[in-house]
């Protein structure tokens, strides 16, 4: 299964999600947002976690943008 792609587009990271519980996505001092079939660029430094809240005890990706 996949569950979220994320792909080059010009100089940015976009991630977009593909499931159906939702991609839970945090930018370093920001508040957590749930993509349920949209997408987000990603910036600066944050975290990506599958289905459920980060704080929930999934897994989780930690991502860095310059």
């Amino acid at each position: 299964r996949q569950h979220c792609v994320i792909a080059r587009r010009n100089d940015k990271f976009v991630l977009s999600d593909k499931s159906t519980n939702g991609t839970f996505v945090t930018v370093e001092g920001e508040e957590e947002l749930i993509l349920q079939r949209d997408e987000i660029t990603l910036r600066k430094q944050g975290w990506i976690s599958f289905g459920r809240p980060r704080g929930a005890g999934g897994d989780v990706v930690e991502f860095f943008c310059d």
